[in-house]
């Protein structure tokens, strides 16, 4: 009796699902949405002994003047950063930065490179920020 009772459930179901589709979605269309503050590695950190080198670029797709500021660091296991490099200049609206080198000799450890960029545009009491993060750790064993 019991197995009659739940195959006329299912059929129930079946049914009213039947009649009731799931609503379809809208087909998903990608929408690129872009960043006033841009940076691009021109040259990935790269290990050289004991040292990370690299350079990278700003982009600033506004029509704003920036006041802006890079830092990038090499982050230990322990996170103790080390700064590579550090750039503080004036970026004209729709500009790239010149290259920014960076790079230092490091002491034995597993290193995280990344690259913070802050852009303020005084006027408009407004801040912009991105940032980098080297895709391969570094490991260091020499000093």
């Amino acid at each position: 009796m019991r197995l009659r009772n739940l195959s006329a459930m299912l059929l129930l179901v079946a049914c009213i699902a039947a009649q009731n589709p799931p609503a379809s979605k809208p087909p998903t269309t990608a929408t690129e949405s872009k960043s006033p503050l841009v940076a691009e590695w021109r040259t990935p950190p790269h290990l050289n002994v004991n040292a990370v080198k690299g350079s990278l670029v700003v982009i600033n797709l506004t029509d704003d003047d920036f006041d802006q500021t890079v830092v990038i660091e090499a982050i230990n296991e322990a996170g103790k950063a080390f700064t590579l490099g550090y750039q503080h200049f004036a970026l004209s609206r729709h500009a790239t930065s010149p290259v920014i080198p960076f790079g230092t000799t490091l002491p034995p450890g597993n290193y995280t490179v990344r690259a913070d960029a802050v852009a303020e545009v005084a006027s408009r009491h407004a801040i912009h920020r991105t940032s980098l993060v080297a895709s391969q750790a570094f490991v260091v064993t020499v000093i």
